[in-house]
């Protein structure tokens, strides 16, 4: 489990496509521990489940839990009517944590549930922020930001025109 030292940290609640493009795609195991040492980095258990019952292997198990702190959100029937009245998405569980700690940065990265964070005023970044944090603590050389940059624009998952910008910036220094 995820052990965290400092007071002044920053807290993250992570969605499930992060995860799969952090930690799987991009393979930033080694980076995402050094960053969970000065971040709290929680995964809600939904999401976790979610994740792992898309990885199928359970590959990275014992790195997973180091990395981050599964929690348990109680539902906030406020944002269900904005998904439908579902709760099987992962960003209901995220954003319901953030709205009761309005400290947390919720990383989402699919519009609707930044939407939906965007009307509750939570503070909000995604996979692009979290690379550009972790950039700027110096964890990537220039050849890993390139690596990552491509994973990240041909992996399959949508990023808009502004955050496909935002990570050419990032990774190529624009």
């Amino acid at each position: 489990m995820a052990t965290f030292q400092s007071k002044d940290i920053t807290e993250y609640i992570l969605d499930t496509s992060v995860l799969i493009l952090l930690f799987e795609k991009c393979h930033l195991r080694e980076e995402l521990l050094k960053f969970s040492k000065t971040n709290a980095l929680y995964v809600p258990s939904k999401v976790e489940a979610e994740y792992f019952r898309g990885n199928g292997t359970g590959e990275g198990t014992v790195e997973f839990k180091q990395i981050f702190k599964s929690i348990n959100p109680t539902l906030e029937n406020d944002i269900l009517p904005y998904f439908n009245f579902q709760d099987e998405f992962g960003e209901v569980w995220v954003i319901s944590y953030a709205i009761k700690n309005p400290n947390c940065y919720c990383v989402i990265d699919e519009q609707l549930g930044r939407n939906v964070c965007d009307v509750f005023n939570l503070k909000l970044t995604g996979t692009v922020g979290i690379i550009d944090q972790m950039k700027k603590l110096n964890y990537f050389s220039n050849e890993k930001m390139m690596e990552i940059r491509q994973t990240i624009r041909t992996c399959g998952f949508y990023l808009s025109k502004e955050m496909c910008k935002e990570l050419d910036r990032i990774c190529l220094g624009h």
